[in-house]
């Protein structure tokens, strides 16, 4: 009886910790856009990055400008919100700030290859991200 009873809390520490944890490894973690299917990447030093904290905020560097605002995860599915963020005029990134903005709202799957985060937009590659150290 005691056997079963350690075995049950030990199940419900597991999942409090995985709950904790969340986000399917990508809490807490920060990624640099390396690959954009589909889009050019503008010809700058200047990154965009995505960052995940452990309460499913996001934000980041759309190249020049921040932002920020909040996704739902579900398994490997992913919802990001509204964003908001900075306005300042850089025209080293023209129309790029943009579209990288809503392509982050419109990815709707996500997962990591090889240490790589994919994100998919209706089973189609996106995005993929190397993690930032």
């Amino acid at each position: 009886m005691k056997r079963i009873f350690l075995g049950f809390i030990l199940v419900i520490a597991l999942q409090s910790c995985s709950e904790k944890l969340g986000m399917n490894g990508i809490a807490n973690t920060k990624w640099v856009l390396n690959e954009w299917p589909g889009q050019a990447m503008p010809n700058t030093t200047k990154k965009a990055t995505l960052n995940f904290d452990a309460d499913h905020k996001v934000s980041g560097k759309s190249f020049c400008n921040g932002f920020g605002g909040m996704a739902t995860i579900d398994g490997n599915k992913i919802k990001i919100g509204e964003l908001i963020g900075t306005m300042m005029y850089c025209e080293d990134v023209g129309q790029a700030e943009g579209k990288y903005t809503e392509g982050l709202k419109s990815v709707n799957s996500f997962k990591i290859v090889d240490g790589k985060l994919q994100l998919l937009k209706d089973g189609q590659l996106a995005m993929v991200f190397t993690k930032e150290e």
